[in-house]
């Protein structure tokens, strides 16, 4: 009988692990979600590990090399409690294998803000409620650049994307 173990990973080496662990012809859960990150200046998508640090493997108790896995490259050791390694239900693993599988490519594409770019909206809070302003580009995961009419000119600045309405 087959059940899903914890292996604690090297920092920032689960891809390492889970490929050496796979490549001793195991059954492994690496559950990854795409989350929207600064990264040189600039909005991307990028998938990291829902549980960082952390490997399920699928291993058989009475067959598996449980030492060979420990010294496996990328891998820490078992999560234990009690000198028992901790065993997870089935129905997690399916979970967040069905989780892995609803994070598709689509969502791989470049990060969206609310509005389009040239879109109208006015500002509803703050120092400049009730201006009106033209959308430029989504800045971080809240922020937005306006181009907002100052003085008989159009100055750009950067605010929260939450207080936008459309005009």
């Amino acid at each position: 009988m087959s059940d899903w173990y914890v292996l604690q990973c090297k920092v920032r080496q689960e891809q390492r692990a889970q490929l050496n662990v796979e490549n001793q012809n195991y059954v492994t859960c690496l559950p990854q979600l795409t989350v929207t990150k600064r990264l040189a200046g600039k909005r991307q998508s990028v998938r990291e590990p829902v549980f960082p640090g952390y490997l399920f493997v699928q291993l058989d108790q009475n067959t598996a090399n449980f030492n060979a896995l420990r010294s496996t490259r990328g891998v820490y050791s078992f999560v234990r409690f009690g000198g028992v390694p901790a065993k997870v239900p089935n129905s997690v693993i399916s979970y967040l294998q069905q989780l892995n599988d609803n994070d598709n490519v689509e969502s791989m594409a470049e990060p969206k803000g609310l509005y389009q770019t040239g879109t109208r909206v006015e500002v509803a809070e703050g120092p400049f409620a009730g201006l009106q302003a033209i959308y430029q580009l989504p800045r971080g995961d809240d922020r937005c650049l306006v181009l907002l009419d100052m003085l008989g000119k159009q100055q750009r600045i950067e605010i929260e994307e939450r207080i936008l309405r459309s005009a």
